[in-house]
């Protein structure tokens, strides 16, 4: 299988795979990894851009503190349309002077509106098999935007300007565990410097950190979800009872009996042929629908349907 948009973030993905995916944090340096390097799909610029223009508005963008948010009070503003007046928009300048107090702005699903983005999590879902979220964070010399947390994700970030301290430690001691902040997780098994185009890995629910350095700091992250135990009984529903004709309201213990008598006999059926594989590929498979955004890349877009309204007519054939 080609994985070329992989290979662009970490060189050799054999080498990715079988000695870091999920075990160990790693570093990936352009004279280590791939020679071109990821490209950042997103920049400052851009970022000022959809600031300015107004549109971007909270829960795509938050502003923290030391792991603390800030009150989106403090940096959105209402905007009136047709006489509708609706909360949360960005506000530029409180953005700015936040920023300038030692906050770090997040981004959250820039996959959502950012259509260079949304291609580079498709690429990397394709040779992936897992729906992949794209997050963007900005932070000041000396700040720490989050405190000591783990993600229900792995993380693959690209540092984008400036310059960030990340420390990383070990993964959680059991499957019963949960994202979010840790008090104590053990040494370091990574503390290193990223500076422009270089990328970080961080297993899945390994704890980690970090602090902006040298400059405004700016890195894109994509999280690569996995699918847990819901999603698995989910997709063991679909692909045993889809197309069984359950009726909805059995009005009698006699209908209730032949109800559950159809159950088990599909269950006795298709059971056996189930593997755990299929059953895995499935709930990978629902995920990525999951996440999909509707729209956003589609084919026909508004564009083509003006380009196909605005098209000559063929002339109609002569009568006989």
């Amino acid at each position: 299988m080609h994985r070329d948009e992989l290979t662009r973030w970490v060189g050799d993905t054999d080498a990715f795979l079988d000695g870091h995916w999920r075990t160990a944090p790693a570093v990936f340096r352009p004279d280590t990894a791939a020679a071109a390097g990821p490209a950042a799909p997103l920049s400052l610029e851009e970022i000022d851009a959809a600031v300015a223009g107004g549109l971007l508005r909270v829960p795509h963008l938050e502003l923290a503190r030391a792991g603390d948010p800030v009150h989106s009070s403090r940096y959105t503003r209402a905007r009136t349309v047709s006489g509708v007046t609706t909360p949360g928009y960005a506000d530029p300048h409180r953005v700015r002077e936040l920023l300038a107090e030692g906050a770090t702005l997040v981004l959250r699903n820039v996959e959502h509106w950012h259509p260079a983005t949304r291609a580079l999590t498709r690429r990397l879902e394709g040779e992936l098999g897992r729906r992949v979220e794209a997050f963007f964070f900005v932070t000041p010399p000396g700040a720490q935007g989050l405190d000591l947390h783990r993600d229900d994700a792995d993380v693959l970030l690209l540092q984008g300007t400036g310059s960030k301290r990340w420390t990383v430690r070990s993964g959680p001691a059991g499957p019963d565990w949960g994202p979010g902040e840790v008090a104590d997780a053990g040494p370091a098994l990574l503390s290193d410097t990223l500076r422009p185009g270089e990328v970080l890995y961080i297993p899945r629910g390994f704890a980690h950190e970090a602090v902006g350095g040298e400059g405004l700091s700016s890195h894109l992250s994509l999280t690569i979800r996995e699918v847990g135990t819901q999603q698995l009984f989910a997709s063991l529903q679909r692909l045993l009872l889809d197309g069984l004709p359950l009726p909805a309201r059995p009005l009698d213990d006699a209908a209730l009996h032949a109800a559950a008598e159809l159950l088990l006999e599909r269950f006795r059926t298709r059971l056996p042929e189930l593997t755990a594989e299929a059953l895995l590929d499935h709930a990978r498979r629902a995920q990525l629908a999951e996440g999909a955004v509707p729209g956003l890349g589609a084919d026909p877009g508004i564009a083509a349907l003006a380009a196909r309204l605005g098209a000559p007519q063929e002339p109609a054939a002569n009568a006989a």
